[in-house]
């Protein structure tokens, strides 16, 4: 098969597993829904995905893997102030696929566990992040008690659990709640120093 050919019918496959399964819910779909709905053999399918749970993972990638991340300040502004507005360029790109999006965060799964280890366009958000977070840290604007790995994972959460409250309805500003998370991943609960009264635990006030 040619390779264009080949990618048409691959093209093919994710787009109507997409309509399948936003109409029926992930669980109820099989493989053999999906090669009728594309007009192709299960051997066909097959020869593009080893399973179901990979259509998924390349719906992820589509959802994320879209336009390079970290244009969205100027290059001279401190590292950790970009983190929250590339996380915000990502929401509103995520957003003009609002069906696919809205399908990928209401999956009861951690979605980066759903990107495929050998793929080499890691969604430039995620890679954008962990540079900014380096940055920062050889800034002394991080901890140095808390791996970088770490750190990122938890910026991660925040975009998560922000469009998961999207996607349940649990709020119509997706952009909004995960800035409040991250600034929360990042900076804390704690009001800015001088403002709070203060710190009641002995050795601390």
């Amino acid at each position: 098969m040619r390779p264009d050919k080949r990618n048409g019918t691959r093209d093919v496959i994710v787009d109507n597993a997409l309509r399948l399964f936003a109409e029926r819910g992930y669980d109820a779909v099989r493989v053999q829904d999906l090669a009728r709905a594309a007009g192709v053999s299960r051997a066909t399918f097959y020869n593009h995905f080893s399973e179901r749970d990979e259509v998924l993972g390349v719906l992820f990638e589509r959802l994320l893997v879209s336009e390079e991340a970290g244009s969205e300040t100027a290059q001279d502004t401190p590292p950790l102030q970009r983190v929250g507005a590339v996380l915000n360029g990502a929401v509103r790109r995520m957003l003009q696929q609002p069906e696919l999006a809205r399908f990928v965060y209401t999956l009861p799964v951690r979605h980066e566990s759903l990107l495929r280890p050998d793929v080499s366009s890691t969604p430039a958000v995620f890679v954008t992040i962990h540079r900014l977070l380096e940055a920062a840290a050889a800034r002394g604007e991080l901890r140095d008690d808390v791996p970088i790995d770490l750190v990122c994972a938890h910026v991660h959460n925040a975009l998560e659990t922000g469009m998961r409250a999207w996607a349940d309805g649990r709020t119509d500003d997706p952009e909004g709640r995960v800035g409040m998370l991250v600034d929360l991943a990042l900076y804390g609960i704690l009001a800015p120093a001088g403002t709070r009264p203060p710190d009641p635990r002995p050795g601390h006030g």
